[in-house]
């Protein structure tokens, strides 16, 4: 029972102690407060004293410049012309020309298919063609000598013209017996070997015109409205094939139908690639100019600060922080366009703005 009531009055001692050492603490701060004003010596009265120490910061001069609003989207390159040629008579492949890699001119022969039927063909048709041919000037003879009828001159000259024509096929056929590069271009692969027998119509090689190529762009709708044909453009490796610098570009063509998946439209840009470093297939990206702004206000984006929705920057007029609300435009490259709030010529705030307030002492030590 004893222990019981020792507990109560044990707290209650304790809470009598803390209440005293409260009052104590704060006679001897007012004491010392006394005595300090008595001496003479400035007393803070707040905490706030602390605050209206300068703070050191770093400046920029606001200037005005030309820039452009850019956007950059992803691409494949294509080549300028790619063909696939074919058998265009069967027969076996007696000799092939050139190898892969190789480059041709428009006219070189790539393959030749065995001939030596054509040949005997064609000559014989040769023969038979002299043979009508004089059979038609001896009947157009005879026929003003009135010695025969029209129906006969006419059997004669429908002779020679069946003849004309079988002399004319076999010797397109021979023609067609070599194939020849239409182009110039780079023989890229060859798709038969010497020796096989062709079908007509079997692939046998492909070329490619690679000195310019076209690049495949995908353009959203919404940028849609900022590409057009003849628009300059830049075409950037990408982070696979890095090297190099930019290459100058220009559209070509704008798709006018949209992909039915994507919604986007098909782009083509022309460039230039006669050092061949680029290759169809690669990846690249291509720089778009969206807009010029001209005699913009331009920021560090790190000088805005953004604070319960409310966008703003901080300027030195006489020593004094000033904070002004400021609209913003596009991003730039870490940099941001501001549309109002802040004038050329203004010292604007880009280091220690974390630090200061509006109308708080500054001193600058940068810029």
């Amino acid at each position: 029972m004893k222990k019981g009531v020792k507990k109560p009055v044990l707290m209650t001692v304790l809470i009598l102690v803390s209440v005293l050492l409260v009052v104590v603490g704060v006679a001897i701060r007012k004491s010392k407060m006394q005595t300090q004003a008595a001496e003479g010596e400035p007393v803070p009265e707040t905490v706030t004293e602390v605050e209206k120490k300068p703070v050191n910061v770093a400046v920029k001069i606001l200037q005005t410049e030309n820039v452009e609003e850019t956007f950059t989207l992803p691409g494949t390159l294509e080549a300028w012309e790619d063909l696939t040629l074919s058998l265009e008579l069967p027969g076996p492949i007696l000799w092939i020309g050139p190898s892969e890699g190789d480059r041709l001119k428009a006219g070189d022969e790539i393959l030749r298919i065995e001939k030596e039927a054509l040949i005997a063909q064609h000559a014989r048709n040769s023969t038979d063609y002299d043979i009508k041919k004089k059979q038609l000037e001896r009947a157009d003879s005879l026929l003003k000598e009135q010695l025969i009828s029209e129906r006969e001159r006419d059997e004669v000259y429908q002779a020679f013209q069946s003849v004309n024509t079988n002399l004319t096929e076999t010797r397109i056929a021979l023609e067609k017996s070599t194939l020849i590069s239409p182009i110039d271009g780079i023989l890229d692969r060859l798709l038969v070997d010497r020796g096989e027998y062709g079908k007509m119509g079997t692939p046998a090689a492909v070329i490619v015109k690679i000195d310019k190529l076209k690049v495949v762009v995908d353009v959203p709708e919404k940028d849609v409205p900022y590409t057009r044909t003849g628009q300059r453009v830049v075409v950037l490796p990408s982070g696979v094939n890095g090297k190099g610098v930019g290459r100058p570009g220009r559209i070509i063509h704008v798709s006018y139908l949209a992909n039915e998946t994507t919604r986007t439209y098909r782009t083509k840009v022309q460039i230039d690639n006669s050092d061949g470093f680029l290759r169809p297939g690669m990846i690249v990206r291509v720089k778009f100019v969206r807009r010029v702004l001209e005699d913009a206000i331009i920021v560090p984006l790190y000088a805005v600060i953004d604070k319960d929705g409310e966008k703003f920057v901080f300027v030195v007029e006489d020593g004094t922080a000033v904070r002004r609300q400021v609209r913003l435009g596009p991003i730039l490259n870490g940099k941001v366009v501001v549309f109002g709030g802040i004038q050329v010529g203004e010292h604007l705030v880009i280091k220690g703005q974390q630090l200061v307030v509006d109308g708080g002492s500054v001193t600058v030590i940068e810029g």
